[in-house]
């Protein structure tokens, strides 16, 4: 990302609270220890081949449907994006080089078609990385043997920033970028498996662009692949301020910026239009601007979106139901059942559309007790109403991203709806300190006044026997230079099914 970013958002693991609750309710010393604990081993640090390997950061990581992982990670330009895969299990890695042949490397993407398209014998991988005047895009169709020549004008718009990929069924992608002279976010669409695009639609509506011009954050893109309707439903989700006013403020400079709103953008006719409506709408004071939101789907096509304010991590997932628990708000309990944590949720009056139509729960926090500062939320959608979230957990003797004492690890939490509530599994995913002190959210401005080391985020995505593979940056052996470690989750719950792993611990 290379424009000045915004920022603010919220987390859980032994014991959790519902987001609006502002302490967490510790479960009973007699509860039972977890069922179906996770698991992760320990991290395989990803090396390459010079000239590469100077720094790698901000990882994306996709499996395809055999489980290898592909792991593409920002080099700057001239090095551009750098790409591993690693077999099931990520126990050893192969450096692929850079698909862009070092054009781009601002920013970085993968997507994998859902499918094997006809005439194919692999699924189509899809690649963007940004160059700012522009988006460099390709495709392979044998799983990162070859991919075909750059296309360094994949958006058709000049000036971009952070762009996001998404696959919709056969060789069909659709890419959304932020456009810097008007700071809409732009949507293309391709039907060549990614080696080009055409430009369809602008995300932020007519009436939400005076609330959220120049101060709004983009989530990953998002399409329903399991809908029955055609073009398959696209999603994105944006941060903003909630009023008009507070954003013109915020432009002049005269407030901090001020994104306490969170919105939903939906497109049913191939990303042309879009209509925008309210996931979660903080108090007036509240900051969600916070580099990135996140926003995935679950295989029955619930959505679901994770955010940050710098303190906490939270969740959120669409629902239709009419009603939730009877369990007062903000009581968690441990449920033998579900083999964790449940949250009771409600589902919030701002946010709660005609009946029929998408309603989001309440913000759920998922960061322990005793952490200072939790940034960088990601979200991945696993099976019927299952999904997991990743992000970067300090302790320090301040509080917040910019203390100079945190030390930074790697939490995860798996995430179940039940009747009864959220169900929630925390762990940490690795507990090795990845990197000390600041964490600067505000893009290019960082490289004046902040610790940038690690980019904008890490990455969760499950693979197809159901364990959670991590992406992430560490620049603790030398700094500033970031590298990448990968683990996949060895036990615990299957995201697709609720069973229990065959252990590979």
């Amino acid at each position: 990302m290379t424009r000045p970013a915004h920022r603010h958002v919220v987390a859980l693991a032994g014991c959790l609270a519902a987001a609006v609750v502002p302490s967490m309710i510790l479960l009973p010393a007699s509860a039972a220890p977890p069922l179906h604990l996770p698991h992760f081993p320990s991290a395989l640090q990803l090396t390459a081949d010079f000239p590469y390997g100077l720094t790698q950061a901000e990882p994306n990581i996709k499996a395809d449907r055999n489980g290898t992982l592909y792991v593409m990670a920002a080099g700057s330009t001239p090095i551009g994006c750098e790409l591993w895969t690693l077999p099931p299990g990520g126990h050893v890695s192969t450096f692929r080089g850079s698909p862009d042949s070092g054009a781009g490397g601002g920013d970085c993407d993968l997507a994998f078609s859902p499918d094997v398209p006809a005439g194919q014998t692999a699924q189509t991988l899809a690649y963007a990385s940004l160059t700012l005047p522009d988006i460099t895009v390709g495709r392979s169709t044998d799983y990162a043997q070859t991919f075909t020549t750059p296309n360094p004008v994949g958006s058709q718009i000049v000036a971009d920033d952070r762009q996001w990929l998404a696959a919709a069924g056969g060789n069909t992608f659709y890419l959304s970028s932020h456009i810097v002279a008007s700071d809409n976010i732009a949507v293309s669409k391709s039907t060549d498996g990614g080696q080009t695009f055409s430009f369809v639609g602008l995300a932020i509506d007519a009436a939400h662009l005076p609330q959220a011009a120049y101060n709004n954050e983009l989530s990953p893109l998002v399409v329903d692949v399991t809908s029955p309707l055609n073009p398959k439903p696209v999603y994105t989700m944006f941060s903003a301020p909630s009023t008009a006013d507070a954003n013109v403020n915020s432009g002049a400079g005269s407030t901090q910026s001020n994104n306490n709103a969170l919105y939903l953008a939906s497109s049913f006719d191939g990303g042309q239009t879009w209509a925008d409506t309210p996931i979660y709408v903080g108090p007036a004071g509240a900051s969600y601007d916070h580099i990135f939101p996140t926003l995935s789907i679950d295989s029955s096509g619930q959505l679901w979106a994770a955010w940050s304010d710098n303190l906490h991590v939270y969740v959120s997932h669409a629902t239709t139901r009419a009603s939730t628990s009877t369990l007062p708000t903000g009581t968690a309990t441990w449920d033998p059942d579900a083999g964790a944590t449940v949250v009771p949720e409600t589902v919030d009056a701002l946010t709660n559309p005609p009946p029929g139509t998408l309603s989001w729960t309440s913000p759920v926090r998922l960061d322990p007790p005793g952490t200072t500062a939790n940034v960088f939320a990601w979200v991945a959608g696993g099976g019927p109403d299952r999904a997991d979230v990743v992000w970067y957990s300090a302790t320090g003797s301040g509080s917040g991203p910019d203390d100079p004492t945190a030390q930074w690890i790697v939490r995860y939490a798996g995430l179940h709806e039940t009747k009864k509530g959220l169900a929630v599994t925390p762990q940490v995913a690795s507990s090795r300190v990845m990197h000390v002190g600041q964490i600067c959210e505000t893009g290019v401005n960082c490289s004046v006044n902040g610790n940038r080391n690690l980019l904008d985020f890490l990455q969760v995505t499950i693979t197809p026997d159901g364990r959670a593979a991590i992406a992430w940056s560490d620049d603790t052996a030398a700094p500033p230079a970031a590298q990448i470690y990968v683990a996949e989750q060895c036990d615990g719950v299957n995201a697709l099914t609720g069973d229990q792993l065959p252990s590979t611990c």
